[in-house]
């Protein structure tokens, strides 16, 4: 960034500003080539309010490897082991509540679509708008997830079987990066507790600023929350798969799903009809200063969809959208094109993507065994070159 100085603790690791430093947090001065080329691994530099033995802290921070794209392209193309996603289930799920501190309602709900009259003009959200603090830290954090599981999860013998927490967004970075399409610096926290790896995003990658055109809007129009989770936003869904050999814990946040009554013609799987419960007993619990809105409601079985706006006869790429429906196995997928902010019933796409996303798998099979090897545990751990933090 030309005129704006590198910050040098940055450079070091240990800038503990952020979004708040003053500084550039990228090297613009770079033709961006490596941010392409090159993936690096570094240990995570830890902070806390207590004191940290200096055995579990030393040589946090540096370099222990990096890996050229490059080198995954000389990978040889395992036709007999075909990746797939097998086992798919959900884990737990929340929505966001918004007060002077982090709380999350569980299980809670996506909003339900609730086509407005239409034809509709929408005003774009094309202004910058600054995100909170509280905002900020969920999008870094991967506390919430582990917060929704603590009660959720009864059986928890079942965990340290987990190779991987993620969030999806992270699985779409390294996706782009083997497909050689990142043109810009990112960072994955990386933490081992035990044999499981979580990846988290950090900080410094995350803008607090952001504007998305007519999508905002177009959601806030058409998606409406039941009135018991009113006051709450973003539901967040932790879905548990096999995959490569690996099994995944991935998060990722569905923008709506449909009522029971919005079903027809669309697939859903038998015996599990779409129903929504509402339940006036809360209970509430703490998790690391993460407030738990505890209700006696099982996780709603509605479809989950994603919803895309674009501008008339400009529908987004199937390579854009593809790999979010893939990684949180989402099935239904609403295209709105708008006229100038116009939405009308004739431009709104609703579709079943089932097939699509499993000629997807096949036709990328030679993507996503590059994407396995890049984040095999076995070799991180082996890379560490120690035995894991084990769990606080």
């Amino acid at each position: 960034m030309r005129g704006v100085q590198v910050c040098h603790f940055w450079r070091e690791g240990r800038c503990t500003r952020g979004v708040d430093c003053k500084f550039s947090h990228s090297d613009e001065s770079n033709d961006g080539s490596s941010a392409s080329s090159e993936l690096t691994y570094l240990t995570q530099r830890t902070r806390s309010l207590n004191s940290t033995p200096a055995r579990l802290t030393r040589n946090t921070g540096s370099i222990i490897t990096t890996i050229k794209r490059v080198s995954l392209d000389n990978l040889p193309l395992r036709a007999d082991a075909p990746i797939t996603i097998t086992g798919f289930q959900f884990a737990a799920s929340y929505n966001l509540v918004w007060t002077k501190s982090l709380s999350i309602m569980v299980p809670g709900c996506p909003p339900i679509w609730s086509p407005p009259p239409m034809p509709i003009k929408l005003k774009a959200d094309n202004h910058k708008t600054l995100i909170g603090r509280a905002q900020y830290q969920t999008q870094v954090s991967m506390a919430p997830v582990l917060a929704a599981l603590s009660v959720s999860i009864t059986d928890t013998s079942t965990l340290p079987s987990i190779d991987l927490i993620t969030d999806r967004n992270s699985l779409r970075k390294l996706l782009d990066f083997v497909n050689g399409k990142v043109g810009q610096t990112w960072k994955i926290d990386v933490e081992l507790v035990r044999n499981t790896m979580i990846f988290a995003k950090n900080a410094e990658g995350i803008s607090r600023h952001k504007s998305d055109g007519y999508g905002f809007p177009f959601e806030a129009a058409f998606l409406k929350y039941p009135e018991e989770l009113k006051g709450t936003s973003e539901h967040h869904r932790i879905a548990t798969y096999d995959i490569g050999g690996m099994k995944w814990m991935v998060r990722f946040e569905a923008d709506g799903c449909y009522d029971a009554q919005s079903t027809e013609g669309l697939s859903q799987s038998p015996g599990t009809p779409g129903t929504l419960r509402s339940s006036s007993e809360i209970e509430e619990a703490t998790y690391k200063n993460i407030k738990i809105h505890k209700t006696a409601t099982a996780i709603s079985t509605l479809p989950i969809l994603e919803v895309k706006t674009a501008k008339l006869n400009r529908s987004p790429k199937r390579s854009q959208w593809m790999p979010q429906l893939y990684f949180s196995q989402t099935n239904h997928l609403i295209i709105a094109n708008h006229d100038d902010g116009i939405f009308d019933h004739a431009n709104i796409k609703e579709s079943d993507q089932t097939e699509n996303m499993r000629q997807w798998e096949q036709e990328n099979q030679g993507m996503l065994q590059k994407l396995l090897h890049l984040i095999d545990e076995k070799m991180i751990t082996q890379l560490w070159g120690s035995p894991a933090m084990p769990m606080p």
